[in-house]
C-alpha cells in the first residue's frame, strides 16, 4: 500500500475536499456501509458514498483517534465525530491494491449514532444523485 493513498484519504477527510477521491479509488472498489446490507460495487458508487460521507462529517469535528497499518495493504482507523451532541465512534477498514483503495468498510456505534449518520447519509445521497442529473 502506498502511504500516500492513505495520507490522501486522511487529507480528504480533514479538508472536506472529496474531488481527490477519483485518484485513489480502484475501478473495482467495494464499499460496505454500516446500514446498507448490499455492498456498493464499482468506482462510481464508492465515490458516491465516500463523497457523501465526507460532506456529512466535515462539519462534525471528525478526527481519527488511532490507526494501524498491516501487511502493507490494510489500514484500520478509529474515528470520532459529533452530531448534535451525539458522539459517534467508528472504524474505517481500508484495503488497497496497486496503491488504490479496493475495499472500504465502515463500522459505527452506538445505535443512536448509526441512526443519525444513516439519516444524514440518506439525505446527502439523494442530493448527490440530483446534482448528477442536472
Amino acid at each position: 500500500m502506498s502511504y500516500s493513498t492513505i495520507n490522501t484519504w486522511k487529507n480528504i477527510m480533514k479538508n472536506g475536499n472529496h474531488k481527490e477521491l477519483i485518484n485513489i479509488i480502484h475501478d473495482n472498489a467495494t464499499f460496505h456501509s454500516p446500514v446498507v446490507f448490499t455492498p456498493q460495487e464499482g468506482k462510481k458508487k464508492v465515490i458516491k458514498y465516500l463523497s457523501s460521507a465526507v460532506e456529512i462529517f466535515k462539519e462534525r469535528n471528525f478526527h481519527y483517534t488511532d490507526n494501524i497499518v498491516t501487511d502493507n495493504i490494510r489500514f484500520y482507523a478509529e474515528f470520532k465525530a459529533s452530531f448534535n451532541k451525539i458522539e459517534v465512534n467508528g472504524i474505517d477498514f481500508i484495503k488497497c491494491e496497486n496503491n488504490l483503495i479496493k475495499e472500504f468498510k465502515v463500522f459505527l456505534r452506538p445505535v443512536k449514532g448509526i441512526e443519525v449518520v444513516w439519516k444524514e447519509m440518506k439525505n446527502k445521497l439523494v442530493q448527490y444523485d440530483s446534482n448528477l442529473s442536472q
